[in-house]
């Protein structure tokens, strides 16, 4: 973080500071809640694009164990492709 610190004062505009500002939150709720960001943001970029716009929460580092352990772990590791969309657990 200190060696950032003098570059990071050039990320260009403040727009460009509040997204580095979210995605530093976002690290750090990682570490937080013990998971690894890299695996963490990879997987999430993975199922963004097919979970139900209602569900979102379900893919906070908060709750990603849970929800990642009902998906199958299969598609998970997959690219691109189909993905299984697990069952509401608020429904359940």
């Amino acid at each position: 973080m200190a060696v950032g610190r003098k570059a990071w004062i050039f990320l260009g505009s403040d727009d460009h500071a509040q997204a580095a500002a979210n995605l530093f939150s976002l690290i750090a709720s990682c570490q937080l809640h013990g998971l690894d960001s890299e695996s963490y943001l990879a997987e999430i970029i993975r199922v963004l694009p097919h979970w139900p716009r209602d569900r979102y929460i379900e893919l906070a580092p908060q709750y990603w164990a849970v929800t990642r352990a009902r998906l199958d772990p299969d598609q998970l590791k997959l690219a691109v492709g189909f993905l299984t969309m697990p069952a509401n657990l608020a429904a359940e």
